[in-house]
């Protein structure tokens, strides 16, 4: 079965589950600094929904051809940069509105929890724009007390997730 990715073409066995072969490409494309941007299955156009494990685990020969189309890493994340720094101000500002609860009441807000998801996924853009930056980047700075804070808030020491978001996280987060 032909596989393409941008310019480049292979063949692979049909007898190759889908999955097995979409890794092909991302490490292929990754490789190259590049990002799986679109793709088609046997000429259907798939999205990261369609990615489910019924797909996954089908045979190519089941779908047809894998054609992938990818971009450079460095100048997606360039183009994300505003989003990203928008991102920021957002986890900032949510994260000012837990100091109160958290230093008047001692009260962990609810909210702090997906909050921790949001800064995950902060921390995996900050990843992704720091590749092929020299080391001592943003995301090791800012590493250390995200796990002090899951310290801190697995043991509920309100007090502690107060000093560590006011005086650690946020001048980090106000940095970008």
């Amino acid at each position: 079965m032909r596989i393409t990715l941008d310019r480049d073409q292979w063949d692979v066995s049909d007898d190759q589950l889908v999955g097995e072969v979409l890794m092909q490409v991302s490490d292929r494309a990754y490789a190259q600094q590049r990002l799986v941007t679109s793709l088609k299955l046997g000429g259907r156009p798939i999205t990261d929904r369609d990615l489910q494990p019924m797909l996954l685990g089908k045979l190519l020969k089941e779908v047809g051809p894998i054609d992938a189309c990818s971009h450079n890493i460095p100048e997606i994340m360039t183009n994300a940069a505003p989003a990203i720094t928008r991102f920021a101000s957002t986890l900032k500002a949510e994260a000012q509105g837990f100091l109160m609860p958290l230093r008047m009441n001692g009260i962990i807000p609810s909210a702090l929890d997906p909050w921790f998801g949001q800064l995950a996924d902060y921390m995996e853009l900050l990843q992704a724009a720091e590749q092929g930056r020299p080391a001592g980047s943003d995301l090791q700075a800012l590493f250390p007390w995200v796990q002090e804070l899951l310290d801190a808030r697995s043991i509920q020491d309100p007090v502690r997730l107060a000093d560590i978001l006011e005086f650690e996280v946020l001048p980090q987060l106000a940095s970008r």
